[in-house]
């Protein structure tokens, strides 16, 4: 599983409609040294200030994953981690215009097809995997049916429950070992879900402003109003953002079980598992 770390060959840049905001954003995927890990930048501010994607530097969870400070964030960059971590990407400046991330399908599809169509460089150095050696688990207070596992384990795999009592999405079951071919075809092209019901509240609060039919499944009182790319879509999703939110950690090897959870819980483990991997 280790190998060498890889950063691009060429440096990407994007440009889409985001996904809470609704404005074009525009970003640049550029190669980095060994060791340098990924980083984000905002290079529509003055001083362009940089800061790495791990879990200490992220400021919301709320329906996403935000990096910033007091002054500057970036929002929704969890499906271009899950790009990144599927593929094995270990080194890379994010230069984002903006306060978030160009919203693509919204799935990882839409990074990783300009990641792979530039190509991937081997570089010098091995990666390092960091190892879960002990039982880690967070749970919410307020709802007691969700939780997060990490095990022990040589290689990364997670397994997601997601129940509801909604009766077009019923409940899904997924389990995946994560390898490049695994992610590319069974979670890349997975998209995120939205319940028609809730579509005009989070609009009221300033989300989901962008998009359209096609960037979601979307779930109606008496079926899915759009066309499903997987059976299962909805829980492949979940899986894939859980792997975007592991890759605050970097490389990880473990087994990892979900029920339930969401980005809230998917940092509050990676925060506890930081103290502990070897």
């Amino acid at each position: 599983m280790k190998g060498f770390q890889q950063t691009l060959q060429n440096k990407i840049a994007i440009k889409g409609q985001a996904l809470h905001s609704g404005k074009i954003v525009a970003v640049e995927l550029i190669p980095q040294p060994v060791d340098t890990g990924i980083q984000f930048c905002r290079v529509d501010l003055p001083d362009r200030p940089v800061l790495s994607a791990t879990p200490k530097n992220v400021i919301d969870t709320t329906r996403n994953i935000a990096l910033g400070t007091d002054q500057w964030r970036i929002n929704t960059i969890e499906h271009l981690m899950a790009a990144l971590h599927g593929l094995r990407v270990d080194n890379l400046l994010v230069a984002v215009e903006g306060p978030e991330i160009p919203l693509g399908d919204g799935s990882a599809h839409f990074f990783v097809q300009k990641i792979l169509e530039t190509g991937l460089l081997e570089q010098e150095k091995p990666r390092k995997v960091r190892k879960i050696t002990e039982p880690v688990w967070v749970a919410d207070g307020n709802d007691p049916r969700s939780y997060l596992i990490a095990l022990p384990g040589d290689q990364l795999r997670l397994s997601y429950c997601f129940t509801s009592d909604h009766k077009v999405t019923g409940n899904q079951f997924a389990q995946y070992l994560i390898t490049p071919e695994s992610f590319l075809k069974n979670l890349a092209p997975a998209r995120t879900i939205a319940f028609w019901r809730e579509l005009e509240a989070l609009r009221q609060q300033g989300l989901a402003l962008g998009g359209n039919m096609e960037i979601a499944v979307v779930v109606g009182e008496e079926g899915y109003l759009n066309q499903l790319r997987f059976e299962d879509e909805i829980v492949r999703h979940k899986v894939l953002d859980l792997l975007g939110d592991l890759y605050l950690l970097g490389p990880l090897a473990g087994e990892i079980i979900g029920v339930r959870s969401g980005h809230k819980l998917d940092l509050e483990l990676a925060l506890k598992l930081e103290d502990q991997l070897e």
